[in-house]
């Protein structure tokens, strides 16, 4: 390129913006010119000129901006630079000096630790022998401290990252959670209660995300240990071979306490799936169940959970069901129901292949109404045809995010066989699916358009499970033994119900995912200080910290009868 082809045809996007405003400001062009002759629209000038002079108002340079210089002194402290040549002069390797530094939280890179000593005037070392290397003695790994009961004494302790399950304190005090533990008759050990060893688990869950087997992560953290009333949480191993003592007695006892604290107006109504939890285990004595993530059956735990439509809330579970008791399944729950509340369920919902026709009969006799898929065969693909067009309606149904589908519904009377009676069939097609679907439902007086959104709904219990794989780490059992698994699952659905709970209070966000909530609310650095029995939990400064400090949960000092401290809540300003 010649020299002035590069001035005369500036190529950079900066170079034309200083010849344009040098064109305007110096040559006195005019700006319909200068804009013609560079390319520019008239709009896009006066914006550049108006930017250009802004920031030559504030005092900054617009085009050529001043190149930032690095620190012309080492940053590091001289007492870490004296360390470091005393390890080397013991014939620490690199890596063996950074593996010390960090022992005592003196955090620096190969990279920094090598320009130190080469400033010094350190040569590289020769290669060494794994036996010359372990003569070296390096500093010890940290114990984490035994879980014993919290001593309530004045004292302040922080946590980086940990201070979202102390936001639920006051939830577990005004629902009344830590009494219905306590009736469960869970297990216990001569040094931790039941209820300090089911909350520890809870603290796990509230998190999100964490395997169990990582204790790594959360052995030393004062404020998960807090929230249990212990000093620190159990080890791995502790909660491992906890949950195995623990029967499915004390779980259906939990569950009916909790569904009696979570209960609505308009409990009722119940979604139902099957969830088939796999096994990841070369070695498994578990049954083969079809697994839709997976597209195949594996070997896993089929697991049942039963979700509230209107509240969200997810009301059973049950991980002990095997291919003998899968059909009946659905009449455990409604026993379940039963003792719990004194009358049946109004309405269960579910998909094809759940129950038996039988147990539909039984469920019928008992004033339970029903909401289900027909198992599509080609007889009833091929029946289709032989409808006449003008007895078929057309309704619109609202799905996700608004949007509005118009489908093309059948409803009829039919018999079964093996069913007392006739049931209603809703015939579906035009729903964005390559085949229709057949509702069959006892109800034979509810508007048509209501039975197919009542339906359209129950997909949400699976969006429900989905989050629980996602966020409650569910989908991760690192054991066949069926009876850990459904203590596991109990908790995901006091953990999930927690989270629907506290979201109700947080305006903007009340359909948020416990994921979500986790995230833009709870994962967050406190102070804790404790003082004349009353716990201050400051919270550090983050984006919606006013809106959760703004819940009724939050804003007002609980009681912790538990633990008999009070405990309130404010911001941290960390200097």
């Amino acid at each position: 390129m010649q020299p002035t082809v590069y001035f005369n045809q500036p190529q950079s996007t900066q170079q034309r913006h200083y010849e344009v405003l040098r064109a305007f400001y110096i040559g006195k062009e005019k700006a319909a010119q200068i804009a013609a002759r560079f390319g520019f629209s008239l709009a896009y000038f006066k914006k550049l000129r108006t930017m250009f002079k802004n920031y030559l108002k504030n005092g900054c340079d617009p085009l050529f901006a001043k190149k930032k210089r690095g620190p012309k002194q080492r940053r590091t402290a001289q007492t870490v630079i004296e360390k470091i040549v005393a390890l080397r002069k013991q014939n620490y390797s690199i890596t063996d000096i950074k593996a010390n530094l960090s022992a005592t939280n003196q955090v620096l890179s190969v990279d920094a630790i090598d320009q130190i000593l080469k400033a010094e005037g350190f040569a590289p070392l020769p290669k060494r022998t794994r036996e010359e290397r372990l003569k070296i003695q390096m500093p010890s790994t940290l114990r984490a401290p035994k879980s014993l009961a919290l001593t309530i004494e004045d004292e302040i302790f922080t946590t980086e990252m940990n201070a979202g399950p102390l936001i639920f304190l006051p939830l577990l005090e005004v629902l009344g959670i830590i009494e219905v533990i306590r009736n469960c008759n869970f297990p216990f050990t001569k040094d931790l209660s039941d209820t300090q060893y089911i909350l520890s688990f809870l603290a796990l869950k509230l998190i999100g995300g964490i395997r169990w087997s990582h204790d790594t992560l959360w052995n030393f953290d004062r404020a998960l240990g807090l929230f249990a009333g212990l000093n620190v949480l159990p080890k791995s191993t502790a909660l491992a071979s906890y949950s195995y003592r623990v029967s499915r007695r004390s779980n259906l006892k939990l569950l009916l306490g909790l569904a009696k604290i979570f209960a609505t107006e308009s409990d009722g109504e119940f979604n139902l799936d099957f969830k088939a939890i796999p096994h990841w285990g070369d070695a498994s004595v578990l049954e083969n169940n079809w697994c839709g993530a997976r597209g195949k059956a594996v070997k896993s735990i089929l697991s049942l959970i039963a979700q509230n439509p209107n509240s969200s809330m997810i009301s059973y579970t049950n991980a002990e069901i095997k291919h003998r008791n899968q059909n009946d399944a659905i009449i455990e729950f409604v026993d379940f129901w039963k003792s719990g509340h004194g009358n049946a369920p109004k309405m269960l919902i579910f998909d094809s292949r759940f129950t038996t026709y039988e147990n539909l009969s039984h469920l019928n006799r008992d004033g339970i109404m029903f909401l289900t898929l027909r198992r599509r065969g080609k007889q009833l693909i091929n029946q289709l045809s032989t409808i006449p067009e003008a007895e078929w309606q057309k309704i619109q149904i609202t799905r996700a995010k608004g949007k509005r589908d118009t489908i093309r519904v059948y409803d009829s009377l039919k018999t079964l066989r093996y069913y007392d009676g006739q049931v209603r069939e809703i015939i579906i097609t035009d729903n964005g699916r390559q085949k229709p679907a057949f509702l069959i439902t006892n109800d034979l007086h509810e508007d048509l358009k209501i039975l197919v959104k009542k339906y359209a709904q129950r997909w949400l219990v699976e969006q429900e499970i989905a989050e629980q794989i996602a966020f409650f780490q569910l989908n991760h059992p690192s054991s066949s033994i069926v009876i850990k698994v459904d203590f596991d699952l109990t908790l995901s659905l006091l953990a999930h119900n927690l989270y629907r709970i506290l979201a109700k209070g947080l305006p903007g966000f009340e359909q948020c995912t416990a994921e979500t909530i986790c995230r833009k609310f709870l994962v967050n650095g406190a102070q804790v200080q404790i003082q004349d029995r009353h716990i201050t939990v400051r919270l550090k400064k983050k984006t919606h910290l006013p809106i959760l400090l703004n819940s009724s949960y939050i804003k007002t000092t609980t009681r912790l009868s538990w633990l008999n401290v009070t405990i309130d809540y404010n911001g941290w300003t960390v200097t």
